[in-house]
């Protein structure tokens, strides 16, 4: 009935912003691959703001999805430098 009705469960469409929030974070690695000096840093600290507002989103998830199993877990702010840190890594 909700799906004839253009509408959903409340944990599937936030696990549909998280999927975009997701998705956002991997091509803001993609497009800091190349930055340096400045630039690098204010992308580093948008994406560490980023990353927060996607952990939050997951946090949420966690307390109204049904079942345990469909958690996604978390994004903590030092796992999110180190993803961004090993993605900018020059050699």
């Amino acid at each position: 009935m909700l799906k004839l009705a253009g509408e959903t469960l409340p944990w599937i469409s936030l696990g549909r912003d998280i999927d975009a929030a997701h998705a956002r974070l991997q091509a803001m690695l993609r497009d800091a691959v190349n930055l340096a000096g400045g630039e690098r840093l204010r992308a580093r600290e948008r994406y560490l703001r980023e990353a927060a507002a996607l952990d939050k989103l997951l946090q949420e998830y966690a307390f109204v999805v049904p079942t345990r199993r469909l958690e996604r877990g978390r994004l903590p702010p030092h796992i999110a430098a180190a993803q961004f840190d090993a993605a900018t890594q020059t050699e």
